[in-house]
């Protein structure tokens, strides 16, 4: 459990208890022969009021001494401060979902812990109020979506789940059984709910579909969820295609999409600015998809980034081999390759004309700022590891 921290305020009652912890996991295992790409935890979202960041420290290979953390940086300005949420075990991992005042961070379960926490700040992070998802949030980066007026989804194990305006009245939507044995679930062969989005044109559900070619990319319907309309390549027709990422984009919604073909695996992003309404006989938007070429990446998944813009970053690595970082800026660009992103780098922040790639060694945390294409250290913390508290 971590301590209370600077000027943080996070009263969560019962939920302060001391809990055990159990081990992180960014990848997700399948029982079909076709194993998922899974998303890791670790990620950063860049919005309008600044950047967040989240992932793991401490001894990595001890599960009760690895604690999750947060890190934000203001829009404009130079530092990152870690913020993490006190008071609760982070040890299972941590969710972020961008407000338009701040954030929600979310605690997955870990050993005793079987609900999830949540932690809401419109200061950056300064304090936090307390929310709660008792059914405990997934282990995907996108298992916690908020929309500007308020109107929250959270994917949890087993179902989809909603809350008008509050972080604590949620109501069930649909369950991972249901969206299975339904028409979009069966054309898509869902292997597994992989996101959730939020947005004010409506509730969206990625997940990873063991049919060749079908996007699972879905959108509310009345009782119902029908397909968005996404459809990638004639190229792809084979390929196996998991929904990694949602995030808003104008009035609409973009998507990072993992493609597995054969041994190779590539990343494409997709955007449309205006789902429409959708009805039970209509796949809105089918049309208005705009789509990045693929970008083939060696190596597994490390973490993945929504950047300012509605863009995207991942960050994969072989093997044996150096880390390797794309990013796409938005509609009609193309995939960059960074330069080699420095050892122990956790993940990628793209924040505007500004990259930063963020390392944790133990509880040493370190930015490396993109500067005329070289990775350039910036600012070093020493972390208040909580060693021991957990167990």
């Amino acid at each position: 459990m971590r301590s209370p921290k600077g000027t943080h305020v996070l009263v969560v009652g019962m939920l302060a208890i001391s809990v055990g912890c159990s081990s992180h996991s960014g990848g997700r295992s399948s029982a079909t022969t076709d194993p998922l790409i899974g998303t890791p935890l670790a990620t950063s979202v860049a919005t309008s009021t600044g950047t967040w960041a989240t992932f793991p420290m401490g001894h990595l290979d001890d599960p009760t001494n690895t604690f999750w953390e947060v890190f934000t940086r203001p829009a404009g300005g130079q530092s990152w401060t870690e913020h993490t949420p006190p008071n609760v075990a982070d040890n299972g991992g941590l969710v972020i979902a961008p407000t338009s005042a701040g954030a929600v961070v979310g605690f997955r379960p870990s050993k005793l812990l079987s609900f999830s926490p949540l932690a809401s700040t419109n200061d950056g992070g300064t304090t936090y109020a307390p929310g709660l998802v008792s059914g405990g949030l997934a282990n995907v980066p996108d298992a916690l979506s908020v929309a500007p007026s308020g109107h929250a989804a959270a994917l949890t194990a087993t179902q989809v789940l909603s809350s008008a305006a509050t972080l604590s009245a949620w109501q069930p939507v649909t369950t991972a059984v249901a969206m299975k044995a339904s028409p979009v679930g069966q054309a898509c062969g869902v292997q597994q709910l992989t996101a959730v989005g939020a947005t004010e044109g409506g509730l969206f559900v990625g997940a990873a579909c063991s049919v060749p070619g079908v996007v699972g990319l879905f959108q509310q319907a009345g009782s119902q969820f029908v397909s968005t309309g996404v459809q990638l390549p004639a190229a792809d027709s084979k390929a196996f295609i998991e929904v990694l990422r949602i995030a808003p984009y104008k009035q609409g919604i973009a998507a990072l999409l993992g493609v597995r073909n054969g041994s190779a695996t590539s990343y494409v992003a997709a955007w449309n600015s205006a789902p429409g309404v959708a009805t039970s006989e209509s796949t809105p938007g089918a049309a208005a998809w705009s789509l990045s070429a693929p970008q083939t990446s060696a190596g597994a998944l490390v973490s993945t980034a929504v950047a300012s813009g509605a863009g995207f970053a991942v960050l994969t690595q072989p093997t044996s081999g150096a880390l390797s970082a794309e990013v796409i800026a938005g509609p009609g660009s193309n995939w960059t390759q960074l330069a080699t992103p420095p050892a122990g780098t956790a993940t990628i922040s793209v924040a505007g004309d500004r990259s930063d790639a963020l390392a944790a060694d133990s509880d040493t945390f370190t930015d490396y700022r993109l500067t005329n294409g070289q990775w350039v250290k910036a600012q070093t913390v020493q972390v208040a590891v909580p060693y021991g508290s957990s167990g």
